[in-house]
């Protein structure tokens, strides 16, 4: 009876390690991932401030219009925005013809091929002070900035 007991006794201390040693595993993936996405943050981060500072034809701003006030509508939060001539102090942009409610929904709307299309964005451009376009960035209502390579942005082709 004694050596039941034992073995019962040595099986509950084994599973007990076990079940910390895969709740210490856990904790280490989980970890792993979070300081993974939030480096990739940064990294993003300090791209589009370096591109935010020397803007180039065909940078992609991503506006969010809350902070901008342009919009008191709950679905109408984001809109890409593109720069299409640099000169000395101003940038000229024309914005996307679609609002998006989540910013999720503009990173998808460029992997699916929209900024493809013609007529995504307008003709018409506005011409922003570089000074402007730095506070934009430094307020927020420019959360995002990336830069084609290739002409591509998240694996789709950014002008027709």
């Amino acid at each position: 009876m004694s050596d039941t007991f034992n073995l019962q006794h040595r099986i509950s201390k084994i599973s007990i390690s076990l079940n910390q040693l895969v709740l210490l595993v856990c904790f280490l993936v989980i970890a792993y991932f979070g300081y993974d996405t939030y480096t990739a943050y940064k990294t993003e981060q300090a791209e589009a401030s370096l591109y935010i500072l020397n803007p180039k034809v065909n940078d992609i701003y991503f506006l969010d219009l809350r902070v901008l006030g342009n919009t008191s509508e709950r679905k109408k939060k984001y809109q890409l925005a593109q720069v299409v001539s640099v000169t000395n102090d101003n940038v000229a942009l024309v914005y996307g013809r679609y609002f998006y409610q989540w910013q999720y929904s503009v990173v998808n709307s460029i992997r699916y091929g929209e900024l493809s299309n013609n007529n995504y964005f307008t003709l018409i451009p506005e011409y922003i002070p570089l000074k402007q376009i730095r506070e934009m960035k430094n307020n927020d209502a420019i959360y995002l900035v990336k830069r084609p390579v290739q002409n591509k942005v998240y694996g789709n082709f950014v002008s027709p």
